[in-house]
């Protein structure tokens, strides 16, 4: 007999199956009924912990992002602060962005996910902040208000990203060119510092 499931578990079963859903098809594809046939469940009982598909996606969302963040905050703890930034600016993996995109598409038809779209953008905002001070008490770079530079700089790469990867208007290298150019102008730094320090990004880890 097959070992029967906790809630906890049963609940991360259903989030990561949505997650899979949400990468193949998008957010707006999802049904509580594809979700149950994904992992050998009763409809019914996706309703149980979630009663609403928009409740399903909006939490399924925020359990990758929150997952994704904790990663990528330790990532960034262990790197000087010249190739953190390097690594958190530079372009995203394709199935990483696409779903956020993805997101932002469905929010205004899902306040639960636009809330929690909201929350993560702060809290990305936060970091590259205080990532950006990390530089500033090292000497490599300058800022007069790091909140304010980073809600720039990650508005820039935001719209840098969309051209990338939704209209593919600009490749990853001229992507990262252009993030690069504006960041190391707006702190201070020496031109093509960030590109001589990258070696990854540091995003878009839960996607893949």
């Amino acid at each position: 007999m097959a070992e029967r499931k906790s809630s906890e578990e049963r609940r991360e079963e259903i989030l990561r199956a949505t997650l899979g859903i949400v990468a193949r098809k998008g957010f707006a594809s999802v049904t509580l009924r594809e979700v149950a046939a994904d992992i050998g469940v009763v409809h019914g009982l996706i309703r149980h912990y979630f009663p609403s598909r928009e409740e399903l996606v909006a939490e399924a969302f925020d359990y990758a992002v929150s997952a994704e963040l904790a990663s990528e905050s330790a990532l960034l703890d262990g790197l000087e602060a010249l190739p953190a930034i390097a690594a958190w600016l530079s372009t995203t993996p394709e199935d990483h962005y696409l779903v956020w995109v993805d997101a932002w598409s469905e929010a205004p038809r899902n306040p639960a996910l636009a809330t929690a779209l909201v929350r993560h953008h702060h809290s990305c905002e936060q970091l590259l902040a205080g990532v950006i001070r990390r530089a500033v008490a090292a000497g490599i770079a300058t800022s007069a208000d790091a909140d304010a530079d980073s809600r720039m700089l990650t508005a820039l790469a935001d719209g840098v990203a969309v051209q990338h990867h939704a209209m593919g208007v600009v490749d990853a290298p001229a992507a990262d060119r252009i993030v690069f150019a504006v960041t190391e102008q707006r702190l201070g730094i020496e031109p093509g510092a960030l590109a001589g320090v990258l070696a990854g990004s540091a995003r878009g880890r839960w996607a893949r």
